[in-house]
């Protein structure tokens, strides 16, 4: 972890040019924009960046810095995917309960009502989960979780015992997305055998609900796309309701192209933000 054991060959050769963590300079010299939310946010990624700088790891330094920067440009930055990170198989189902506690306590009113709290819990889940990609440091990797703990715990109101009960027990199945075509809603067949998983899968899973989320890619305008969204969203819901899902279990949120899961500029296609995503609920 320390010093030049961190580095990646590529940096190496780079570090030889011009040096690598290059982010980290710009990020530093940022006024942050936004909401109390943001600019916490952009505070603690920035931590983050010059924490794994120090240590010599300039590639998790270049990218905790790089959303420190749209963080604090006012800019949605979602918690790190899980598939982000070549995670130990026996530690991604407790991250990915825990990140599914996450956005749902980011998706309620957690950002405004506590925009330090929500922050840090964001940050630390981050942290966290590059810390147990390398998989090197024990200590490390408890301050971290620990750190996601507590903050989710002052975000919900409940002792941190059961917010760290919770994130043990065995993952939900998912997440799911399924893709559709530029500007149609109409599910493929592809998507179809998605969700015929998440229908068999519900069978057998321990879960409260099933939220569907709806997103479009940038092409068009703000309120056509908002209106895809929703049209995609429900396509979703209408087969899992067909399918036998109790309608009370059955959740969705449609976005348009207001948090797209990869950003784009304004107007472009891209077909990976052409989704809706699904996902158990505890």
């Amino acid at each position: 972890m320390n010093g030049l054991s961190k580095l990646t060959l590529p940096c190496v050769g780079i570090l030889l040019l011009a040096g690598c963590g290059t982010q980290l300079e710009q990020a530093q010299g940022l006024t942050p924009q936004g909401t109390a939310f943001d600019k916490n946010l952009y505070q603690g990624y920035l931590e983050l960046s010059s924490s794994e700088y120090g240590e010599g790891d300039y590639r998790d330094s270049d990218t905790f810095a790089e959303r420190a920067l749209r963080a604090g440009s006012g800019q949605a930055v979602a918690p790190e995917d899980i598939d982000r990170r070549a995670l130990p198989g026996d530690k991604a189902g407790e991250l990915t309960t825990a990140r599914r506690r996450l956005t749902a306590a980011l998706d309620g009113p957690a950002a405004a009502d506590k925009p330090a709290e929500a922050a840090k819990a964001q940050v630390m889940f981050d942290c966290w989960m590059q810390e147990q990609e390398e998989n090197l440091q024990p200590a490390d990797i408890a301050a971290c979780r620990g750190g996601f703990i507590d903050a989710i715990a002052e975000l919900e109101n409940v002792p941190a015992k059961t917010v760290a009960e919770a994130v043990t027990e065995p993952a939900v199945p998912g997440p799911y997305a399924v893709f559709f075509e530029f500007d149609k809603a109409e599910l493929t067949p592809e998507a179809k055998a998605v969700l015929a998983e998440v229908v068999r899968n519900a069978g057998t899973a321990k879960f409260s609900r099933i939220v569907s989320s709806g997103y479009t890619d940038r092409a068009g305008s703000s309120a056509y796309n908002a209106d895809l969204a929703k049209q995609r969203v429900d396509a979703v819901v209408s087969y899992l309701l067909g399918s036998g899902i109790e309608k009370s279990k059955v959740v969705s949120a449609s976005y348009g192209e207001d948090r797209p899961p990869v950003q784009t500029p304004d107007g472009r296609r891209e077909q990976r933000n052409r989704r809706v995503e699904i996902e158990f609920a505890r």
